[in-house]
């Protein structure tokens, strides 16, 4: 259901707020595989298609799923924090409003689109997250690989993946810490939502022609 950015306004005035809730990134280390992957190709590459806008209430939840149900790892600040989208998805509703947006900045996970300024949900322009760019599979190369809320070491680990070979989905990639001279990050999907290093994934090259800018 589309609902102006006022009428929203309105509604956070007259109810209390249930709050919206977060996600999750990744990283390993082992100087053993940094002598496997030293041939990694890696190329930077810039550009992307993302929309930026700002929380209306103080401490919104980000969370791992598009539903008020799902674990929040994160709160964002004051009211007004900018939060960068790059696709949208139908769940829980909040207020009558069933958009939520994946966001990437300042770190990854759902926001509920009723506590964004974008007008109206979901808000023109914005993909949905099912057909948000090409989904790409690929294979853990460690053990234990850490999945984070940002592309750096520094972020927080919300989960580790098993064994080496784990499936990961990705669908874009950023440019964060470097990882033994490889800085490319993806952002994953499955078997969850976060950012996991590029130098730790079976793509052959960092970027992988073909996968968007986050």
């Amino acid at each position: 259901m589309a609902l102006p950015t006022r009428i929203k306004r309105l509604a956070l005035v007259t109810a209390g707020m249930p709050l919206v809730a977060a996600m999750a990134s990744v990283m390993f280390a082992s100087p053993s595989l940094a002598a496997s992957q030293s041939a990694k190709a890696v190329l930077t590459v810039q550009g992307s298609s993302d929309h930026v806008y700002s929380t209306l209430a103080h401490g919104l939840h980000v969370r791992v799923a598009p539903t008020t149900a799902a674990t929040a790892v994160a709160v964002l600040g004051a009211k007004g924090s900018e939060v960068t989208v790059n696709c949208f998805a139908v769940g829980g509703s909040v207020f009558g409003d069933s958009v939520w947006y994946h966001i990437v900045k300042p770190l990854s996970g759902f926001v509920a689109g009723f506590y964004l300024d974008t007008g109206r949900d979901p808000a023109p322009g914005v993909p949905a997250c099912s057909g948000h760019r090409h989904r790409h599979v690929y294979h853990s190369l460690a053990s234990g690989l850490h999945v984070r809320t940002a592309p750096t070491t520094a972020a927080t680990t919300i989960v580790r993946l098993g064994p080496a070979g784990s499936k990961v989905t990705v669908n874009c990639f950023a440019v964060g810490s470097s990882v033994f001279g490889d800085s490319v990050w993806y952002h994953i999907v499955k078997p969850l939502s976060g950012f996991v290093a590029g130098f730790y994934l079976d793509t052959g090259r960092d970027p992988v022609p073909g996968i968007g800018h986050c």
